[in-house]
């Protein structure tokens, strides 16, 4: 296996139009980067480079967000402590230190003792937290909580999807933001956005400050905070946090902080975003297409979006957008942007061309299939070849193979090989005695 590439935290990090600081770790490896400054000019000249900081309230602060997680190591390959926090892992050595006007300061003895609920940075996970109560079932899931808002999460068998605000203080400054992390399970979110603010008393009682949004898609953690060294903290933070899990969506407001009540009056998001839920289409568009010879055109959905695979003719790739069930955009890099209208099994598109739906099975496989439990799998169907996203039950991709028209055989990684018969126009009975029923 190939030996995972080290980065510095500059190099996963985007200064945004709005001056919010973007990294995108999902997994990465950083390693510890410059930790030693001559003054504190030194130190808040380079926060400013590295994370966008600004001169704010005595020191110096800002805005960022994470998409995925990462650890930190040496450049030998040692671990190096990972605070999960990019400003902390931004300025310190491998060993948690940091250097400013000849002083070390030992960043690990400045915080508080690790909060259990701050998983997706440093790895430390735990099941239930003392205070965690179980309040009912959302969308098939147990539901859990604290008492002070401060956190939420939601169980499908081993999976936890934690929504989570904090509040934290350590020797040099400060972070306080809204997180969203999945763990126990490959099972991403497939969506996940957070619209946070703070409070703070400067010239009138619990003024807001740094309203904004962060957006993520398939991962496992994202976060939106305020940070601070040297600089006043706000009182309190809130956050409506919404994801969406085994295909379903769940969103909860959750706050940490002291006084500033008025974050339970002030408006906050009501409906999830519009793009998250699929355009059910007039014909399903994942799968090959043909305008009549025998090259194929693949097509593969995300939500409103999707891509067309066109290499088989030597052309790259075109993407594309769902307005309704019956009409779609796709613009193809070496032409130009066309309309395509859609019935069952074909696209006629703008300049005239149709393309036709390439099934070689009694029916389209493509979509999504139930054994009768509330959990979906969805398979796409290739030319010959068959991919089974087994996701919503924790378990990894399937693979098979189309025998005939009439027959399948798929290998599940973590159970055997089956052969599935297709009967009637919507459904697989598997050599194993199970059915499974595809849904609309």
């Amino acid at each position: 296996m190939a030996k995972q590439e080290l980065l510095t935290m500059r190099q996963v990090r985007t200064i945004r139009h709005d001056g919010e600081a973007e990294f995108v770790t999902r997994g990465a490896v950083i390693q510890p980067d410059r930790h030693s400054f001559a003054s504190r000019d030194e130190l808040d000249a380079y926060l400013a480079e590295v994370l966008g900081g600004k001169a704010e309230h005595g020191g110096i602060g800002g805005y960022l967000s994470r998409k995925g997680t990462y650890v930190r190591r040496s450049a030998n390959g040692i671990q190096a402590v990972t605070f999960g926090d990019p400003l902390l892992d931004a300025i310190s050595s491998a060993a948690g230190t940091l250097v400013v006007g000849g002083k070390t300061i030992d960043l690990m003895a400045g915080r508080p003792s690790v909060n259990p609920l701050r998983r997706a940075g440093h790895g430390v996970f735990l099941d239930s937290a003392p205070t965690l109560k179980m309040t009912g079932i959302v969308h098939d899931a147990e539901r859990w909580a604290t008492d002070d808002g401060s956190y939420v999460e939601y169980r499908i068998r081993n999976g936890r999807l934690g929504f989570h605000a904090w509040k934290d203080s350590y020797l040099i400054g400060w972070s306080m933001g809204v997180e969203i992390s999945v763990w126990d399970t490959a099972t991403n979110f497939e969506a996940a956005a957070i619209t946070s603010l703070e409070y703070m008393s400067v010239d009138a009682p619990c003024q807001m400050f740094g309203g904004g949004v962060a957006s993520d898609y398939s991962d496992n953690h994202l976060d939106r905070s305020d940070w601070g060294v040297f600089a006043q903290q706000p009182e309190r933070v809130a956050g409506v946090c919404q994801a969406q899990w085994h295909h379903r969506q769940f969103a909860d407001l959750v706050t940490a902080g002291d006084g500033c009540l008025r974050y339970k009056t002030d408006t906050w998001p009501t409906t999830f975003p519009s793009d998250w839920t699929p355009i059910i289409t007039a014909t399903n568009l994942n799968g090959s297409w043909t305008a009549g010879s025998n090259p194929t055109a693949e097509i593969s959905v995300t939500r409103r979006s999707f891509s067309i695979d066109m290499s088989a003719f030597g052309r790259p790739k075109a993407t594309g957008t769902i307005v309704s069930s019956t009409n779609i955009t796709a613009t193809f890099p070496d032409d130009r942007t066309y309309t395509g209208q859609l019935t069952p099994r074909t696209i006629t598109w703008s300049n005239g061309s149709t393309w036709t739906k390439v099934v070689n099975t009694a029916f389209d496989l493509n979509g999504s299939w139930s054994a009768g439990s509330p959990w979906i799998a969805i398979i796409y169907e290739g030319a010959t070849s068959l991919t089974i996203d087994m996701s919503d039950f924790d378990r990894p991709t399937a693979h098979g193979s189309i025998v005939n028209s009439s027959t399948i055989t798929v290998t599940f990684p973590d159970d055997r090989t089956y052969t599935g018969t297709l009967q009637g126009s919507q459904t697989i009975r598997w050599s194993n005695g199970s059915t499974w029923t595809k849904k609309a």
